[in-house]
């Protein structure tokens, strides 16, 4: 019996110095009373502040930017100017020195001022005086181009460009937020999970050290000691995995949390999770009022309806292939008579008019874009009902998550008090240890129950708020 018990306190002291061993060694020792929080509030601003993703998001609008300007630049003044001199068998015959200034209006129209000078000896029609020819004019459609045209449609369509890139930016933040909220709510309930384990396995050291005392005084059976051995044994395993499990999930939050120069920010060993709330269902009202906004306000239809537009305005323009390209232009000009030297107002008018014959190009360019737009309006109503279907998964999902941890923390409660009843029968001696430890293991094991419902609807919500564009 001496050699038993000898035996039986290496062991116990062997176990303690490993697991001690464990602990100096191991990634992560969550202590929740002298650590640091992190909220999930942080961790979104960090998101929100540093993450590559966004910043490439940022990129977007601003290359968008740039192809408004760039689409506005086709409204640019230009001015152009040239110089020419002809000479034939060594003799002058020509001399002619031209600058022009044109400015397009954004509603169609062209204004150009211009100068010239033409000093010959032959062509006295086109010569003029030493001072030169300035004019001013303007050109105007009649029936083509008139609502709307080349220019007019790049620019209309390069400015819904900053509208899907800022759309983009918020689908992708909300994505990020929805990720990012799943790892934290798993973080938190793992460190739940870990005090649960850690307190299961204060309570085997707490009974063993007792047994062992009581085995001293010849007050306990040897099989005592060993059934509790091997419990606080099993016990120091899930420890071990709920220790693990907490490290994983913080590495998973730590993947979201960057530096502002986009290198990746190290992850504090010493902080913790908040503690998950209790949960609370949405009533009626809210749930529709949150639909009913979010079928307007998420990102993907605003990006639907940008494409829609800029294919709308495709299809204006191609509405206008099919008339007449009919020009007027008129430009009144100041000259010298070559004659007299006497000074004079002259003008110049005259009408362009165009129009294909078959309409191929135009029957064809139309009809692209009447397909185009056809697809996107599709496409639109494909995902009103995806997001609407989304949204009311996602609150099935919440209601379904907070009757399971109300059946979880109902469960719970039997168990502890099933738990205290048989301590209490042990102590009369009308139960044995085996039960005792038993109970213990069902109480904890429907304590994780509870955390595991209690991350499901903290996720839950998180999908909700995702779905809604709450974020």
């Amino acid at each position: 019996m001496k050699r038993f018990f000898i035996m039986l306190c290496v062991l116990f002291v062997h176990f303690q110095s490993n697991g001690q061993i464990l602990e100096d060694f191991s990634f992560q020792n969550p202590d929740i009373q002298n650590a640091d929080t992190l909220t999930l509030q942080q961790v979104f601003a960090v998101i929100n502040a540093n993450h590559p993703k966004l910043q490439v998001s940022e990129l977007g609008v601003q290359s968008a930017k740039a192809s408004v300007l760039s689409a506005w630049g086709r409204l640019d003044p230009a001015i152009n100017g040239e110089i020419t001199s002809k000479n034939e068998t060594d003799k002058f015959k020509q001399q002619t020195a031209m600058a022009e200034l044109s400015i397009p209006i954004f509603w169609g129209q062209k204004i150009s001022a211009s100068w010239k000078r033409n000093i010959g000896l032959f062509d006295q029609d086109n010569s003029t005086s030493l001072n030169g020819e300035s004019s001013i004019g303007i050109s105007f459609p009649l029936w083509r181009n008139i609502l709307i045209d080349k220019n007019r449609a790049a620019i209309l369509k390069a400015e819904q460009l900053p509208t899907i890139a800022d759309a983009a930016i918020i689908e992708n933040r909300n994505e990020l937020f929805l990720k990012s909220s799943e790892k934290y709510w798993e973080w938190s309930g793992a460190l739940m999970k870990y005090s649960i384990a850690k307190n299961l396995m204060r309570l085997a050291e707490i009974r063993l050290s007792g047994i062992i005392e009581e085995h001293k005084k010849g007050e306990r059976a040897k099989i005592d000691s060993i059934e509790m051995t091997q419990e606080l044994l099993r016990r120091k395993g899930l420890l071990i995995k709920s220790r693990r499990d907490y490290e994983k999930a913080a590495i998973a939050v730590g993947q979201y949390i960057w530096n502002k120069d986009g290198t990746p920010a190290l992850f504090p060993s010493d902080i913790v999770p908040t503690a998950m709330n209790e949960p609370l269902l949405i009533s009626k009202l809210t749930y529709a009022n949150d639909k009913e906004k979010a079928l307007k306000t998420r990102p993907e239809i605003s990006q639907i309806r940008g494409e829609i537009s800029m294919a709308d305005i495709e299809t204006q323009l191609t509405n206008e292939l099919w008339k007449p390209d009919i020009n007027v232009k008129f430009a009144p000009f100041n000259t010298q008579s070559f004659q007299n030297g006497s000074q004079q107002i002259d003008y110049k008018i005259g009408v362009q008019a165009e129009m294909p014959l078959l309409l191929r190009n135009a029957n064809g360019v139309k009809q692209q874009a009447e397909v185009k737009q056809q697809s996107l309006q599709l496409k639109e109503s494909l995902l009103l009902r995806t997001i609407s279907a989304e949204i009311d998964d996602a609150t099935s999902e919440l209601i379904a998550s907070y009757q399971q941890y109300i059946a979880a923390k109902q469960e719970n409660n039997a168990a502890i008090q099933m738990e205290n009843a048989e301590r209490q029968l042990l102590i009369q001696g009308e139960s044995s240890l085996f039960t005792v430890n038993l109970r213990e293991r069902f109480s904890a094991e429907s304590a994780g129950r509870v955390v595991d419902a209690l991350i499901q609807y903290h996720k839950a919500f998180s999908m909700y708020q995702w779905s809604i564009a709450g974020f």
